[in-house]
Parts: structure tokens; sequence; C-alpha cells
């Protein structure tokens, strides 16, 4: 390709990038295999459908290596740490090229430090939507090649920070009612918002730490009281997230990020004034027990069933009826359905021995 087809290709990506779309998908291959059309081909190399943007790795590559000279120079051109008054700032050629330039290094590689830093300032500096950038950053994270990035996990959550304040509370109180606080609340229709955006990341990269640990902090938005939430809709809130974790559980039965989501969410529930969380909370336990006995090969599970693991009549028939025989000397490894399944079961009794001491 000559310069002026790649810097026709980075333009038409930019143009599309900063829509934006609803989902982005990095696709393998190039634009040929994609849009046979040679015509249509040369209109653009990108698929654009219902606003769901598709982008041919190799375009996406060509117009990578064309954004890191334009986004340097950028930079240097647009002197952002000058600026005086961002408010009469007339919006130059150097600072488009560095919200277009940085918008596709973030795609190519969204842990690019350096481009989310520059995004940072040009919103502190009014000069992206603060608006526009969330729904950008929900576009890139509806990417597999995305969503598993700390970085763009981070810089959502540095965007929620500066959309949704925690209003001003006596100093002190606000940590004392919110234990690690996110600094941010979420207005219902939005907490569900991110809840959806996160299951989605989840379902595209499998054990997802970052997206669950967004989603945990979101949920400790919910805390703050006062703002959207009273008690009773807190209780509610957790009852409803509980419940979808359960779900989750049930079809990803080795995402163990989920299971310490679940763990954090009953710690979240321990000074919850709601006689209704602790039932919520002993049917987890049953539900671990129900999930062990059917796939007692995953270890994720056995780790699920010690985290709510509850010394009771329920929990004594579990070891007699199960654990033990499935661990039981005289069932060798070739006899059991479940190999693994007896390797946890005598690590799980080891560990329940050492409660019980």
């Amino acid at each position: 390709m000559t310069d002026a087809s790649v810097s026709t290709c980075f333009r038409s990506l930019t143009s599309l990038l900063l829509k934006p779309p609803a989902t982005i998908e990095v696709l393998p291959g190039d634009a040929s295999v994609w849009i046979p059309d040679v015509e249509e081909r040369s209109r653009s190399p990108f698929l654009f459908m219902e606003n769901n943007l598709g982008v041919p790795e190799k375009e996406l590559r060509r117009s990578y290596l064309f954004a890191v000279p334009v986004f340097s120079a950028a930079r240097k051109a647009s002197g952002l740490h000058t600026l005086e008054d961002p408010s009469n700032h007339i919006m130059s050629s150097a600072i488009q090229d560095l919200i277009d330039s940085s918008a596709v290094l973030i795609l190519m590689n969204p842990a690019h430090q350096t481009a989310l830093n520059a995004r940072k300032q040009l919103i502190v500096r009014n000069l992206i939507d603060m608006g526009e950038e969330l729904k950008f950053t929900a576009a890139l994270l509806s990417s597999r090649h995305c969503c598993k990035q700390g970085e763009l996990w981070y810089h959502r959550q540095w965007l929620l920070r500066r959309i949704y304040p925690v209003p001003s509370f006596p100093q002190g109180l606000i940590t004392d009612m919110i234990p690690d606080s996110p600094n941010f609340y979420l207005p219902p229709n939005d907490l569900s918002a991110e809840i959806h955006l996160v299951s989605r990341a989840c379902e595209l990269y499998p054990r997802n730490y970052f997206g669950w640990t967004h989603r945990t902090i979101c949920i400790r938005s919910a805390l703050v009281p006062g703002v959207h939430f009273t008690a009773s809709d807190s209780t509610e809130i957790f009852q409803k997230e509980i419940s979808s974790v359960m779900q989750w559980i049930e079809s990803h039965i080795s995402d163990y990020s989920a299971v310490h989501h679940l763990k954090t969410l009953a710690r979240l529930t321990e000074d919850a004034e709601s006689p209704l969380l602790p039932d919520r909370l002993h049917l987890v336990f049953g539900h671990a027990l129900t999930l062990v006995r059917a796939f007692p090969e995953h270890e994720t599970l056995w780790q699920y069933l010690r985290v709510f693991w509850d010394e009771s009549d329920v929990a004594t028939a579990f070891v007699t009826s199960f654990v033990l025989p499935l661990q039981s000397p005289r069932m060798t490894e070739q006899e059991s359905e479940s190999p693994s399944g007896v390797q946890h079961a005598c690590r799980f009794l080891e560990w329940r021995n050492q409660r019980l001491k």
C-alpha cells in the first residue's frame, strides 16, 4: 500500500472508532478475506454493519504503524502541558491528530499507557467529551482483544469517578460507611449497564479477573447511602447480584474470578442490616454442594465450597456420603470416574481437618 492509501485507511478507521460503534472486533487476516469486492474494499477496508465495527488485523497493523509517528508529533505540537485556558482553546489539527492516533494505538494495544494518559489530559481540558469516551471504552471492551487488559478497565473507572463523584461527606465518614470505597456512585441504570458490559467481556475472555474486579467495584458503589440507594435498595441489589453470579458459576464452572467476586459480596453483606441476606448466603452453600457433587473434577468448585463452608448437619452428611467414599483408598484412580476429583477430595478433607482443630 502507498503512503496515501495507508493515510486514507487510518483516517477511515479513526472516523469509525470515534462514532463510536456499539461493538468492535479485530478480525483475522486482511480486508480481502472479508470484503472480496475490490471496488467496495477500496472505499473502506473495514466492515461496519448496524453500528458494529469489524477491523481486519492487517489493516489495523498498518494503521497502527502510521499512527505511531502521528501520535508522537501531535503530542509535541499540541503543547497540552502549556495550555492555561483550555476553554478558549481552538481545536487544532494537532489536537485532532492526538485524538485520532491515540484511538488507533489503544485499539491495537489496550495497555498503551501513554495514549491513555494523553486522552485523560484531553478530557481534563474538555477537549474530549467524557460521555463519548465512556462509549468509546465500552466499544473497546466489547472486543476479546481489549477486554482482558486491566489498564483499559482502570481508564473506565477513572472516567466513572469523574462522571459520578461521591457527594461531599464529613471527613472520614465515607470510608467508615464504605470500606475500600470506589469513590464514585452509579445510578441504577448505569449500574445495570456496567454489569452487562462485564458479563459480555467475561464471555469473550474466560476467567476475566479485571472484568470481575470492575464489577465488584461497581457493586460497591451501590453502598453509598443517601445518593440513589436506600438500605432496602442495596439489599435488593445484593440479592439480585448473588443470584446472577450463582447462575453464572453454573455455566462457567472453572471461573475462579466469579467465585472470588461472590466471596467479596459475602464479605460486603456481613454488615448489611437485612435479615434476608444471610438466608441468601445459606443458599450459596447449598449451591456449592450441588455443583461439587455434579463436577468433582473441577478445583474451582471445591474452592467455591470452601469459601462458603458451613459446619452443620448438612455439611457432615455431604462429607460422609460423598467426600469420604470419593477419596477412599479402595477406589483407585482407574476405578474412579473423576481421578482429579479424588485428589480434590483428599485436599478438602485435609483442609477441613485443619479447620476443626
